[in-house]
């Protein structure tokens, strides 16, 4: 086994993928529980929001004071719709964030299964930028993707929807190829003048 690539579970994944990005805290109410244990165990701390929209409007504030993508957890169904005013707010205001969703696996969907509720047309209004994550090969992928998003352009919320299905997953799995980029600053893209006309401005 290698030690600097170890076997990790979904959970695990996501916590390191995460903290490759450079983040510290999750806004959270410990959900997903398992992610929010995975983070503890590698020194991500989670801040408590008694609410869902104060979680978004405090991951805002933490973007605005500090120049890193925050990220906000949520469960599925109607603790998602709380975030969808912080998350407008950002939008408007061009804040980076991204939001981990607890979401129906696929296996239960369409199926009446508990809190059920369709998060991609919840949150399309709202995010510049939404997807599912049903398979932990594809992680890391989704993780690098949901900060790019959040950071570039104009920055704005990215929502990755992540199945409870995945989630419960015992399955350990190196990953396949392991990443350096860190996305966790904002913006990525920042505009650089030509030196040549910064220079013959400072004569």
């Amino acid at each position: 086994m290698n030690d600097s690539n170890p076997p990790l579970r979904p959970p695990q994944r996501f916590a390191h993928a995460l903290r490759r990005h450079g983040v510290e805290f999750l806004f959270g109410q410990s959900n997903p529980p398992s992610l929010t244990l995975a983070c503890d165990d590698i020194a991500i701390r989670q801040i408590g929001y008694r609410q869902e929209n104060a979680g978004t409007y405090m991951a805002d504030a933490y973007a605005r004071v500090t120049g890193r993508v925050p990220v906000v957890t949520a469960q599925d169904g109607p603790a998602a719709t709380l975030l969808v005013p912080g998350l407008a707010e950002c939008l408007s205001a061009s804040v980076p964030i991204v939001a981990l969703v607890q979401d129906v696996g696929p296996g239960a969907r369409d199926r009446n299964a508990f809190q059920e509720l369709d998060q991609l047309e919840l949150f399309k209004g709202v995010a510049k930028w939404i997807r599912r994550v049903t398979s932990a090969s594809r992680t890391e992928d989704y993780v690098d993707m949901a900060f790019a998003a959040a950071a570039s352009g104009r920055p704005g919320p990215a929502v990755l929807l992540v199945s409870m299905e995945l989630l419960a997953e015992r399955e350990e799995q190196a990953v396949a190829a392991p990443r350096q980029a860190a996305l966790g600053r904002y913006p990525l893209d920042r505009v650089q003048p030509d030196p040549d006309v910064i220079a013959a401005a400072a004569k």
